[in-house]
């Protein structure tokens, strides 16, 4: 059997949502369970395989009578700890959950969960027959007692043992606090600068190998590269596959229906190429990344070199694995917003579809696609929900008397209902830096330009928000024909 490998990554969150919290403890109505488990990726047989570990280490079905933020509230509350983003609850700027996932390589830990009893990984199999085993319980103790010794139980919110997916694994989620008894991620796992935080989380996952080499995983030569390879990679490539796929279907379905859609579904078609074609380069930057790590590494191996050598590779190895931190972190986050961002719209277009026929509902749904389409454009440019949303728009909007559809023209609005997906591909390679690309694929689709763009970039303080607001105004400029004046 080859190496087994353990996995251990965790996330500083600001704050923690019911959506999350929802997914964490399969806390849904048969109607969410529906929307969260489209592509099949959990299976329900093995749900009730799933368990908690609660203080004393004690191990219990999972306790869905309250949410992990009520746990939270309730947990701050009773040791007289402020919230610091009880003030600014709609845009909390403060870390105060960090979110621990720890699992390890696939066979191994399916034989500590299931042993020798066979498990069909299929989506929609049966797997009814399937019991726990107690190794995978006392494995999961081992990882309460590393985080409890290292971040004192108080400050653990919730540990979940999660057996319903491919692989085994477990959501730790725990409050920084200090000392001083006030939340702090930077005083609890940083330190005084990146170095220390780099000390302070090798030594964190080099404690968690010492527990786990009595379980046959070994601790991996590094953390970002092992996550990115085994977990975040492949589950990230795998899900775009998932939405690419999720796609076609709504394509080839939309086209047996909406016949006069025909025209914009081509073009929809060629638009999302332009956009994997984006995701490519990105992950072509990151393998090049990786390559120089593994290069480094090697050199590093040689006996022979001298002192000054070393250090210099050491210092562009540390530059360079904190340029794959930043790439994975951008990655995960997008893939949060962009499951979060689809289910609100799932469910949008559950309502239109339900009061289409009355126009006072059909007003007021429209109002919410206009907000739902803002809310997607700031979370990562989201180009399959959003696209699905101004398709649905296109034809609600055909249904308004003239006069009021024309309040529409020169908006921001009509544009995206026109070329919506070209606005975002647009926006989205200047996001990422892109300048050049990005004025060569607005030109290519019949746009102006824009102006020049010296000195275009993010501003230092700028947050993603205002950063990502700037990148679609300026798109937006970019696609418009040549002389062409767009209204504010």
């Amino acid at each position: 059997m080859k190496t087994q490998k353990q996995v251990v990554h965790f996330q500083a969150k600001k704050g923690f949502t019911t959506s999350q919290s929802n997914e964490h403890q399969r806390r849904w109505t048969e109607k969410g369970w529906e929307r969260a488990n489209e592509d099949g990726r959990i299976d329900r047989t093995r749900t009730r395989l799933n368990f908690e570990i609660v203080r004393g280490g004690k191990v219990r079905p999972v306790d869905q009578s309250k949410s992990i933020p009520e746990i939270f509230r309730e947990n701050l509350r009773s040791r007289g700890i402020a919230d610091p983003n009880a003030s600014c609850p709609e845009n909390p700027r403060i870390r105060t959950v960090v979110d621990f996932i720890i699992s390890g390589s696939h066979e191994r830990l399916c034989q500590l969960a299931f042993g020798r009893q066979k498990v069909d990984l299929s989506p929609g199999a049966d797997n009814r027959g399937v019991n726990r085993r107690q190794e995978i319980e006392r494995w999961a103790k081992d990882m309460y007692d590393v985080l409890t010794g290292r971040f004192g139980e108080d400050n653990i919110l919730s540990f979940v043992v999660h057996l319903d997916e491919r692989t085994p694994h477990i959501h730790a989620d725990i409050v920084p606090v200090t000392p001083a008894n006030k939340i702090s991620f930077k005083e609890v796992f940083c330190g005084s600068d990146k170095y220390e935080y780099r000390r302070r989380t090798l030594a964190l996952h080099d404690l968690f190998g010492a527990v786990n080499r009595r379980w046959g995983l070994e601790r991996g030569d590094s953390v970002s590269v092992t996550h990115a390879k085994k977990i975040s990679h492949e589950e990230y490539r795998r899900e775009l596959s998932g939405e690419c796929s999720t796609l076609e279907k709504e394509v080839d379905r939309k086209n047996a229906t909406l016949k006069s859609l025909e025209g914009q579904i081509a073009q929809a078609a060629k638009r999302m190429k332009g956009l994997t074609t984006m995701v490519s380069n990105l992950e072509a930057a990151r393998g090049r990344i990786e390559e120089e790590i593994d290069a480094i590494r090697q050199s590093l191996s040689d006996e022979g070199l001298g002192t000054d050598r070393r250090s210099d590779l050491r210092a562009q190895e540390e530059s360079l694995q904190k340029k794959l931190d930043e790439i994975l972190a951008k990655l995960d986050d997008k893939r949060g917003k962009l499951k979060d961002a689809e289910r609100k719209l799932s469910e949008l277009r559950r309502q239109i579809e339900a009061s289409e026929e009355r126009q006072e509902e059909l007003d007021k749904q429209i109002r919410s696609a206009t907000s739902q389409v803002s809310e997607i454009a700031l979370n990562k440019v989201g180009i399959q929900a959003l696209w699905t949303v101004l398709r649905d728009f296109q034809i609600f909007k055909s249904m308004l008397p003239e006069s009021e559809s024309s309040l529409m023209d020169d908006s921001l609005l009509q544009d995206m209902t026109r070329q919506g997906a070209g606005i975002i591909t647009c926006a989205a390679l200047l996001f990422v830096g892109m300048v050049d690309q990005a004025t060569t694929f607005a030109e290519n689709k019949g746009g102006g330009g824009g102006h020049s763009h010296g000195g275009w970039g993010r501003d230092k303080d700028e947050d993603d928000r205002a950063w990502i607001m700037r990148c679609l105004a300026r798109s937006r400029q970019m696609m418009a024909p040549a002389g062409r004046r767009i209204k504010r």
